[in-house]
């Protein structure tokens, strides 16, 4: 694939990385738009909206919409499988006076679901298949046009690529833990490798800094794309004390912070990149004037 422009990279990453809206997102972004459409205080201002406001509705009505022809968005997989490895953290990171996971089928389910579920992402996004939409694919798309438009170094460049070699990189069995545990019980039942969590943080790792590297150089960022811990929480009360849980939420958030890190540290040394990463942050700033 030949883009034209950077622009059209741009806007084909963010299709390829967006999270597949709802019907009722949709609408509810088409309402959002509309407004801003008519309370625009410029043409040029009225004209942008206009263009986002049709795609939406070109991309409603359309027949792969209704029929639900569309892969999931590569922020969707990654976001979830963050998601997943945060609560783990958590739960890893806290002593409580109950042992659910030993004690309940139902903990013990929702563990084994949550290595499926970590798994099975990272063989998504790593995916050799050309026909998947996965981040191995996207990064070789885009990556050379951000090489040229500044957004990355050519130490870091190379780096991501050799990682990413299909015979020789990161993600092949010789070489990861996570991907030979990955085909050996996930994709086939064969005999289980060992495999530490601290494993899958290392992968991790580089493919939050790629994602990260993508997203910044194509939009906005992500503003607050976790669930909140009230509701990541929600109906252990029974099981945990009140402290454990205040704890618990501690930890992942504070996995969060580290995913954080990650997104904001070049791939090939670690140093932090002056750039900002896939995470966006709100700021208000007041203007006070003397009279």
């Amino acid at each position: 694939m030949q883009f034209c422009t950077v622009e059209e990279a741009k806007e084909y990453v963010v299709a390829l990385t967006n999270k597949a809206k709802s019907l009722e997102e949709i609408n509810s972004t088409i309402s959002h738009y509309q407004e801003m459409f008519e309370s625009a205080h410029s043409e040029e201002s009225r004209g942008l909206w206009l263009s986002e406001l049709e795609k939406l509705k070109e991309w409603k009505n359309s027949d792969d919409f209704k029929q639900g022809n569309y892969p999931q968005g590569i922020d969707e997989l990654i976001l979830e499988l963050i998601e997943w490895r945060a609560m783990v953290y958590a739960f890893q990171n806290v002593e409580t006076k109950n042992n659910p996971f030993k004690d309940s089928g139902f903990y013990a389910q929702w563990y084994l679901g949550s290595i499926y579920g970590v798994f099975t992402i990272i063989g998504k996004l790593v995916s050799k298949d050309k026909r998947d939409n996965s981040l191995r694919k996207l990064w070789g798309l885009a990556s050379p046009l951000m090489l040229s438009n500044g957004a990355c170094t050519k130490e870091e460049i190379d780096y991501i690529h050799s990682a990413m070699e299909i015979k020789s990189g990161l993600f092949t069995n010789e070489n990861s833990k996570t991907l030979l545990f990955r085909n050996k019980l996930v994709s086939h039942n064969e005999a289980m490798p060992i495999v530490q969590w601290s494993d899958v943080d290392n992968d991790l790792r580089l493919l939050v800094r790629m994602w990260s590297l993508l997203v910044s150089w194509s939009s906005f960022g992500l503003f607050q794309p976790f669930r909140a811990d009230e509701q990541a929480f929600l109906g252990l009360d029974s099981m945990f004390e009140v402290t454990e849980i205040k704890e618990l939420k501690l930890k992942r958030q504070c996995y969060f912070k580290i995913v954080e890190g990650w997104s904001k540290c070049y791939a090939h040394s670690g140093i932090e990149d002056p750039g900002r990463g896939a995470f966006s942050t709100l700021s208000v700033t007041a203007n006070i004037i003397h009279t």
